[in-house]
Formats: C-alpha cells, structure tokens, sequence
C-alpha cells in the first residue's frame, strides 16, 4: 500500500466517545461478561497484572502492556481465571466520574491487582467502517509487538499513573490517550494486513484500483463514469470493471453510489442541513433525484436517519 493511501485511511480514524472504564481487579478469582455494544468498537488496555478474554471459541492471555481491539463490539468474557463465578458488567458496583468515564474496584483488600482500562467508541467516517468490516473477531497487539513500541509503551505508562490514582482531571487524560493506543493497534493491523484476508486493502493495494478508489473516496462530486474512471488509471473500460469487481467485490458505479450515500448520512448526522451545496458536493444536481438516490440506496429516507 502507498504512503497516500495508508494516510487516507488513517485519516479518516476518527473516533467518537462512547463510554470508558478503569477496572482494579483483586486477585484472579474474578470473571467478567461484557455486553453486546451495538454499532461500535471496544478495546482493553492491561495496564497491570494479566487476564484472559474469551470471545466466541477463541481465548487470549493478556499481560501488562497488551492491547485488545475488538472492532465489532462483541459479547466477550474478561476472566482473572477459568473457573472463576462470572459477573454480569451492569451488576458490578460502579463509581460514575463523568458521563464517559466511570470506576470499578473489585477485591479491594487482595495485594495482587490487575488493573484493566476498558473503551467503547464508534468509528463513523465511511472508510473507518469500511476497514473494520474488514478486521478479524479481535486483534491482540503484544506490547513488544507496538508500532512504535517506545511511544506505546510511554503513553501506557502515562495511562497507568493517571489510572492508578485520583489526578484532577485524570478521566480526560486517559480517554485521550485510550484513543491514541487504540488508533496506534489499528495502524498495527493495517500495516500487516498482508497477513490477514483483507478484500478492500489487497484492493487499495492494487496500483490500478488502489487509483480508482482514491479518486471515488477523494472526489465524490466529479461525474465519475466506468470509462472516465478506467481513462484515469490507463485501463480500458472492459478491463477495468472486471478487475474492479474481482478486487473490490462490487461494481464500480455500486461503490461510488455507496460512498457518496454513506457520506451524506454521515454529514447529516453531524448536523448538516440538506442543501444544493451539499447535494453538488456529492455529485448530484438536484435534490428530487439525490433523495429518491438514498432511499433506493439505504431502504429508508432522509428524514429516518437515525440521529
């Protein structure tokens, strides 16, 4: 993958603040079920002591330093042990620092702790969703595996000292910096797709269609056409279709549709008003046929956007 097309995609990581927890764990006889969060990604952070997470059929050991991104925010089992009594999360006992950011304190008179800092966030750019469609279940980086392991290992060490104690303003700095390890594991992945079955990243590889989905993704409003895209890389309109569609799975006009769609609900969830400007941007000249476009696209209109 080019240098180009890597920093679009990070670019596009940015991340919207769901919910963040700092868990100190007495001991290991503890087991902890964590719930479906729809629509979102979740990650753990072991800034002290080891655990086990369990999702679906497979099983991971964490120790200090590891960090745990599961795109998909599935049901999982975080354990200090197997045969550990499993608690339920919203049975726990909690402490609610601010609207984002709460506490919990389990076997507080247990010397050994294993202390756990938890996130929950969504990722809403269309290229971001994109790429976690792409992600496995789960994504384990071991602390010597860190891209830039030393600027890891510092954050996590600064992630420590405000989660070990009661700093004012403590809950800022360590969501802050939760989601700096978390874009640090996803640029992890990314550099080494090559190891994982990754459709959409072997296609943005690919010199040719790695053009054309830059051109799609950075230029929305041109009249793109099979023949004007395929012009663009050198390829005949035949050639590139079949190539686009082998790569991407899906036809080129399809994608283009998608995105701009996913754009559009994206800008609106954001607040922006459906306006000419808008709809031009998107590659669209007039709003009867850019709505009657996302209706056929997404199943439901402008107005049922969920907000």
């Amino acid at each position: 993958m080019t240098s180009n097309q890597y920093d679009e995609i990070l670019h596009n990581l940015t991340l919207e603040s769901i919910y963040y927890s700092r868990s100190s764990l007495g001991g290991n006889d503890w087991s902890i079920r964590v719930p479906v969060y729809e629509d979102t990604s979740m990650f753990h952070v072991l800034i002290s002591g080891n655990c086990l997470v369990k999702l679906n059929d497979t099983e991971v050991a964490m120790t200090a330093g590891d960090v745990l991104f599961i795109p998909r925010a599935i049901g999982h089992d975080v354990m200090g042990c197997n045969d550990a009594q499993t608690y339920d999360l919203y049975s726990l006992p909690v402490n609610k620092v601010s609207d984002l950011y709460e506490t919990l304190d389990l076997n507080v008179d247990e010397q050994n702790k294993t202390i756990i800092l938890c996130g929950v966030v969504r990722v809403s750019h269309p290229s971001g969703e994109m790429l976690l469609k792409e992600m496995p279940e789960l994504v384990c980086i071991k602390r010597e595996e860190h891209l830039f392991n030393s600027l890891v290992e510092g954050i996590v060490e600064v992630v420590f000292q405000e989660a070990s104690g009661d700093l004012l303003g403590g809950e800022s700095v360590i969501t802050r910096l939760a989601d700096i390890l978390l874009i640090q594991s996803i640029r992890h992945w990314v550099a080494t797709a090559e190891e994982h079955e990754s459709r959409w990243l072997n296609a943005l590889k690919d010199p040719q269609i790695g053009k054309a989905l830059s051109y799609i993704h950075k230029s929305p409003e041109e009249q793109w056409t099979i023949d004007g895209l395929g012009k663009a890389i050198g390829m005949s309109r035949t050639a590139f279709a079949l190539k686009f569609n082998e790569l991407v799975g899906d036809s080129p006009m399809h994608y283009l549709t998608n995105w701009r769609m996913n754009l559009a609900e994206l800008r609106i969830k954001n607040g922006e008003k459906v306006s000419l400007d808008m709809i031009e941007s998107l590659g669209y000249q007039s709003e009867s046929s850019f709505r009657r476009a996302f209706k056929k696209n997404k199943g439901y209109t402008l107005s049922q956007i969920p907000l």
